[in-house]
């Protein structure tokens, strides 16, 4: 079998350089598409959130959790989902992750109650799960390593821009027709991505190793018992029985999927991974950024809509200079990381979304579009910068056959570091604006009406409708001032993460990362083509099966 393989290959036609140039252009289009869809789907639907508040009567809680049951499936699975793209072949792997998910998209569109959207979401998780480690994947089978930073360049840009392209469409789509069209609109994309995977080659591990399925198991129910508990604790308590038991069921499961990773023949999280620096130190700063990225996307949009009474449209359109200073700031870590290191960019970058962090805490509850609009920009930049580079850090940090596991890695990062930003950022607002907010209220409305406006912003102005004009001005602004007082407080919060990330980047991260024996041998092979249904491409992975990066601190 394997010598019809090699064989088949060795007969293969070689493409001209223009040929391969343009049919690695496409995979890259492809891959791209597929990963603005999976961003696209994180925030899209943060400014249909006020909508879907006062259609299905949802609290803060309700909110976090339409936002979480996609991240933490995401998170939980996305290890899994590398695993099983390198075992039966990633594009494969990819086309079914697309079914699942656009299945996910109709059941949210048509869901009428909280329980149904939120599971529906997490089916889009689930098949998101299967998507992405795909993509990265076969970008680092097909392009490589002199072209590789240039094409994860491109591809973390693209995905950067779902991410804050989401926003505006989701608003546009709110206004002109209903939130249900936020899900509707990743039809014709799945559809158009599935066409596009007729360019893309298959590939996998040629190592046949089994799936961890216990393990993938243990992570998510692990994260969904923390999480769980860290967003019900406010409404719950943070002593009830039901929260501590969360928390150490959580926390059980967790730690039972380090013991069957450690035990494991063939585990899910090869966690000798982590005894390098720039994989360890990668996963970390980038975790961080999204859990501090929140309360950009997350509080910004209710912002503009609930506070300033701005329409969904707005909301999303005021997010938008995040999106170009994301690509400068992709673009400049992917032309100078040669030479800087992932270190030095982490630095610089932890800097710049430090002091658009700072800029965020002014905000008041009449401010110009000035103040969060300079916030965004350097958020953006920073952003961007720290993506790049790690990202690139993460996947020469790791053979070619376990491609699968290092995208996996950079989607658990970011996937993991959302939920936990949702979850620890979104309750820390959530407390602040409900202990607020009842205390300002509470000596001009019945407390059950107190208790129902410090649950949701959302429910302010329809409480508001029954309640005598000088009342509903006083608790109109009592809400208004507690949200955007709640909100500078999740910012602080969220510099300090951010700060951590800083200290982490100086002490892990190395300053220089490259891969000596991959680069000699694609000089010695400049003719190698893409990967067959045997293994990755044969011009780097199957003859360097075990190249690991030089680190040159």
């Amino acid at each position: 079998m394997d010598r019809e393989m090699t064989t088949k290959t060795l007969e293969t036609p070689k493409l001209s350089a223009s040929g391969r140039n343009v049919k690695k252009n496409l995979v890259l289009a492809v891959m791209s598409l597929s990963t603005f869809m999976i961003f696209l789907d994180g925030t899209v639907v943060n400014t249909a959130l006020p909508a879907i508040a006062r259609d299905l009567e949802a609290t803060n809680s309700v909110l976090q959790w339409v936002v979480n049951s996609y991240s933490l499936l995401l998170a939980g699975l996305l290890l899994l989902g590398g695993t099983i793209g390198d075992r039966y072949g990633r594009k494969r792997t990819l086309a079914s992750g697309m079914v699942v998910f656009g299945i996910g998209a109709v059941g949210g569109a048509l869901s009428t109650n909280s329980e149904s959207l939120i599971v529906m979401r997490g089916v889009q998780g689930v098949g998101a799960a299967f998507v992405l480690p795909a993509t990265l994947s076969i970008i680092a089978d097909v392009f490589p390593r002199a072209e590789r930073a240039r094409a994860i360049a491109i591809w973390t840009a693209v995905g950067s821009l779902g991410i804050v392209v989401g926003p505006a469409l989701g608003g546009f789509l709110v206004d002109q027709i209903d939130w249900s069209a936020v899900f509707w609109l990743h039809v014709p994309v799945v559809i158009l991505a599935i066409a596009g995977l007729q360019f893309v080659p298959e590939s996998k591990d040629s190592r046949k190793q089994p799936l961890d399925l216990p393990g993938a198991a243990l992570v998510t129910t692990g994260l969904l018992g923390v999480v769980y508990g860290i967003i019900q604790g406010g409404e719950d308590g943070w002593t009830s029985a039901p929260i501590v038991a969360s928390f150490v069921a959580g926390s059980l499961l967790l730690v039972g999927f380090v013991v069957v990773q450690i035990r494991s023949s063939h585990p899910m999280l090869p966690l000798h991974y982590f005894k390098r620096r720039d994989f360890t130190g990668s996963f970390l700063v980038i975790m961080l950024l999204m859990l501090a990225m929140i309360g950009v996307f997350f509080f910004l949009t209710q912002y503009f809509q609930l506070v300033q009474g701005e329409s969904a449209l707005y909301a999303g359109l005021a997010i938008m200079p995040v999106a170009g200073t994301m690509m400068i700031g992709a673009g400049f870590a992917s032309k100078t990381e040669e030479k800087l290191g992932p270190r030095t960019i982490s630095v610089v970058a932890a800097l710049i979304i430090m002091s658009g962090m700072g800029v965020f805490t002014q905000l008041e509850v009449d401010s110009g579009y000035l103040i969060p609009a300079t916030g965004l920009a350097l958020f953006g930049l920073g952003a961007g910068m720290i993506m790049t580079a790690l990202t690139d850090s993460i996947m020469a940090s790791v053979p070619v056959d376990d491609a699968g596991v290092g995208s996996a890695m950079i989607d658990t990062s970011r996937e993991l570091g959302f939920a936990l930003g949702v979850a620890i950022i979104g309750s820390i607002v959530t407390g602040v604006y409900r202990s607020r907010v009842t205390e300002a209220v509470r000596d001009v409305v019945p407390e059950g009406l107190a208790e129902v406006i410090g649950d949701s912003i959302g429910a302010v102005g329809l409480v508001a409708q029954d309640l005598p004009a000088d009342v509903a001005v006083t608790v109109i602004d009592a809400a208004n001032r507690s949200f955007v007082d709640a909100m500078s407080i999740g910012y602080i919060a969220s510099a300090a993460f951010i700060g951590l990330a800083l200290v982490i980047a100086v002490a892990v991260l190395p300053n220089k990362v490259r891969e000596q024996q991959a680069e000699e041998f694609e000089v010695a092979n400049p003719d190698s083509d893409f990967g067959t249904e045997s293994g990755p491409a044969p011009g780097f992975g199957a003859a360097v099966p075990a190249v690991l990066p030089v680190r040159v601190d």
